[in-house]
């Protein structure tokens, strides 16, 4: 016999960064998150452990809150979508903007979407379609590390490879006045220094923020070049 809403066990839930879903449901996500960190450096979540998958005791809790006037509409415990673990509350609009743009291509519905939520007066609310996403058929796309780089680092691959182009039709950097060897020179040393502020940034939060993994790789490949 299947279980009950809010009682599933650990063998029907699977984890994603910061909470659990449904086995299917947390594939669908976890493909969805990495194609939205991807194109826009932004990793979703949900506000907390219980605005994912929710068991009835916590049904309970926000149910009461919201009885009382003290918390957000919720539904009444053993029929929440939390309680089969196929929702997500997110914290922040920018994240539901971002889960707008795609989530019906990965089976999530959201107020605003291609896919309706079961909650359609809340745009933090997010609910699962068994059936629709297949596995693997929405791909990150591949973005130019380019695209990653801040303004001040791509402005100084700009000088360092115009100047590069400078020197290679004039026959070598012996052809060209010094002055184009003087800003290859300190655009290189600009984007050493940019390198280094990346590994220090990796080394307190992680190499996956901001794209700072194919951020560092490019800017040593240019440098390296």
């Amino acid at each position: 016999m299947p279980p009950a809403n809010g009682e599933l066990t650990e063998r029907d839930l699977s984890p994603i960064p910061g909470g659990r879903l449904r086995a299917d449901a947390a594939d669908a996500w976890l493909a969805m998150r990495r194609r939205i960190a991807s194109e826009r450096g932004l990793w979703i979540c949900p506000t907390s452990p219980r605005t994912s998958y929710r068991s009835y005791a916590d049904q309970e809790h926000f149910w009461r809150l919201y009885q009382s006037g003290r918390g957000a509409l919720a539904a009444r415990p053993g029929s929440s979508n939390h309680g089969w673990g196929i929702a997500v509350d997110l914290p922040r609009p920018e994240m539901a903007a971002a889960v707008r743009a795609v989530a019906h291509e990965y089976g999530w519905g959201i107020a605003g979407g291609k896919l309706r939520s079961d909650a359609m007066s809340e745009w933090w609310h997010c609910t699962f379609h068994p059936g629709v996403y297949k596995g693997g058929a929405a791909k990150p796309k591949h973005v130019h590390p380019y695209k990653l780089m801040s303004d001040k680092e791509r402005e100084a691959r700009d000088i360092l490879l115009h100047q590069r182009r400078v020197a290679r039709r004039a026959g070598g950097w012996s052809q060209v006045d010094e002055m184009h060897l003087r800003k290859a020179k300190q655009a290189k040393k600009d984007l050493r220094q940019y390198a280094v502020n990346l590994r220090v940034a990796a080394e307190r939060t992680g190499w996956d923020e901001n794209h700072r993994r194919a951020r560092y790789a490019y800017i040593n490949q240019l440098i390296g070049a």
